[in-house]
């Protein structure tokens, strides 16, 4: 669906046709929310189907400030300098690289801890603390991060499928009704049976959609680096 046809289906379930009383404003606003939890559900089944990457070069650094750091790209990825498409919303993995290309050659991985004192017990690791990574070790390498970013989605727009999980765009539809219903004291009730129904659905295409991952069986092993 593009996203005008979304925003369509949306007014159709609000049934609210007078747009004085309930604007296209307030409609994209809803929605922005319910992309957000559509992503959010998405990302927790397969990290990688809405991921960007991001590049960033260090010398001898033990930690990288994401608000007041460009990456290659000359984006920011926290603070107000941020633009919204471009802004974190959860960190998925972090690699040193061989080069500032999603072909490079990963030549490590770090790994989270749950604070900064962990960084000195764990090697190759890192620790998200506000706007600024901390690593376990001065680090001079070309760092990827890659990472859950925000949305800058224009509802009026026609032409184009918002994102490629067409068949089950009509979610956003239904988390902007739970959100409206919510603010209009509404029962949701049959709206939340439906999104636990799609939500179903999305859960067993997005795991099945590659259908030989299934059998694939990983081999590990340990080196001075990382798990291969």
């Amino acid at each position: 669906m593009t996203p005008s046809e979304i925003r369509t289906y949306f007014r159709e379930l609000v049934d609210e046709p007078d747009e004085t009383f309930f604007t296209n404003e307030q409609a994209d606003r809803y929605l922005n929310i319910a992309y957000g939890q559509f992503r959010r559900a998405v990302q927790n089944i397969d990290p990688l189907i809405y991921a960007s990457t991001a590049y960033f070069t260090l010398s001898s650094s033990r930690e990288l400030d994401l608000a007041t750091t460009q990456d290659s790209a000359g984006n920011y990825l926290l603070g107000n300098s941020a633009a919204t498409d471009k802004r974190l919303m959860q960190l998925v993995s972090l690699e040193a690289v061989d080069s500032a290309s999603d072909t490079a050659a990963v030549l490590y991985s770090f790994s989270p801890v749950s604070s900064a004192a962990a960084l000195t017990a764990t090697r190759f690791s890192y620790s998200l603390r506000g706007t600024k990574l901390l690593f376990s070790g001065d680090t001079s390498e070309t760092m990827r991060i890659t990472y859950l970013p925000g949305t800058n989605v224009t509802w009026s727009g026609g032409t184009n499928q918002l994102d490629d999980l067409t068949m089950f765009h009509d979610m956003i539809a239904l988390y902007a009704y739970a959100q409206y219903a919510m603010r209009d004291g509404a029962d949701s009730g049959p709206i939340q049976r439906q999104i636990g129904q799609r939500f179903a659905a999305l859960t067993e295409y997005v795991q099945g959609r590659n259908l030989e991952s299934a059998s694939y069986v990983a081999q590990v092993g340990w080196d001075d680096f990382a798990w291969r």
